[in-house]
């Protein structure tokens, strides 16, 4: 029997002020829905001012809430995600729903009161991953949500059910003997990340989206929470090829920040980097998160994995007319649509 989670309303929304930012981080840790991008630690590591809308139930728990990112931007204010922050969302607290119709009801329920209490913005817009909830409380509250798409492979796959859906041309460079002379290192060497980092911008004539000090907090903030690595292929005692930062929850990794020396004949060094991420994050029981990208030789990279493609959901409101013009503005200017 299914327990009376309808008697179990939202009777409170607020801010949370910073002495029960614990109560949140413990709400993530337990909702099916939170992420390590969702935790307090990662957004105060981005640097971004933020706060916490709270949802609690009669019972006085805290039972759901999102994250809001604040910042100013031309003169309007932005609730967006932070750079390298690629998942964000609500989440709920769905442990005393016995059923679909008692969590559904939760979700929508406390989705609306925490959609209609985010004011003050000229702009909102957040991605909610793979583990997103139900998000028709935020749409009867006035928002919108676009359909996007990533690679994942689900926590369960093993390491050699993964290397089977990969594409031959994928397979051969993983081959042992291409790969005698690189070594894959494991740890947090920024420098080396960094470096190749601005190589790979610099090939695609792109400026860095982000700032290096960034990259080097949200490192350092991972490194002592046990949540994430660098890795680093090299030639045997030489400089690094590739590196890749990857980040994890107890249910996820993510690749965050990737560069390559593209001067360097041997292109199987990027390869090797993944393929070291993906089986950690497998033999880890985590599932292994691509981020799919738009961009149509980066998409095809990661297509060629052999993940399935899993949609994510894109949260969006525009909250003035300044907002409104802003994104007519950009909709013009991208072609695409993209906020």
């Amino acid at each position: 029997m299914s327990s009376p989670v309808q008697t179990r309303k939202a009777v409170r929304v607020a801010t949370l002020p910073a002495e029960q930012w614990a109560q949140w981080d413990a709400l993530v840790d337990k909702s099916p829905h939170g992420t390590v991008f969702h935790k307090t630690w990662w957004l105060e590591a981005t640097g971004c001012a933020f706060d916490i809308l709270g949802c609690w139930n009669d019972e006085g728990e805290l039972s759901a809430g999102i994250p809001l990112v604040r910042k100013r931007k031309s003169g309007l204010a932005l609730y967006h995600a932070p750079p390298l922050t690629p998942y964000l969302g609500p989440v709920f607290d769905l442990s005393g729903a016995g059923c679909m119709r008692d969590r559904l009801y939760c979700m929508r329920s406390q989705g609306e009161s925490l959609a209609r209490a985010i004011q003050g913005f000229d702009s909102f817009c957040q991605i909610a991953g793979t583990e997103a909830p139900d998000l028709q409380g935020f749409l009867w509250a006035g928002f919108h949500v676009e359909l996007g798409y990533t690679f994942r492979f689900d926590a369960g796959t093993t390491a050699e059910q993964a290397l089977h859906e990969a594409a031959r041309t994928h397979r051969q460079k993983l081959n042992p003997k291409r790969n005698e002379d690189l070594a894959v290192e494991r740890g947090f060497d920024t420098a080396a990340l960094l470096e190749l980092n601005r190589l790979t911008f610099s090939r695609q004539g792109r400026a860095l989206p982000y700032s290096e000090s960034m990259v080097q907090a949200l490192a350092r903030a991972a490194a002592l929470h046990e949540c994430g690595v660098v890795y680093v292929v090299r030639e045997r005692g030489q400089r690094p090829l590739s590196a890749l930062f990857v980040v994890h929850d107890s249910r996820a990794s993510y690749q965050i920040v990737s560069g390559i020396d593209w001067n360097e004949r041997n292109s199987d060094a990027g390869y090797l980097t993944t393929w070291s991420a993906m089986r950690d994050a497998l033999e880890g029981g985590r599932a292994f998160d691509f981020e799919g990208s738009r961009i149509r030789g980066v998409e095809q990279y990661y297509r060629r994995w052999g993940a399935p493609a899993k949609p994510t959901w894109k949260l969006t409101k525009t909250g003035s007319w300044r907002g409104r013009m802003a994104k007519i503005f950009l909709n013009g200017t991208n072609g695409n649509g993209a906020n």
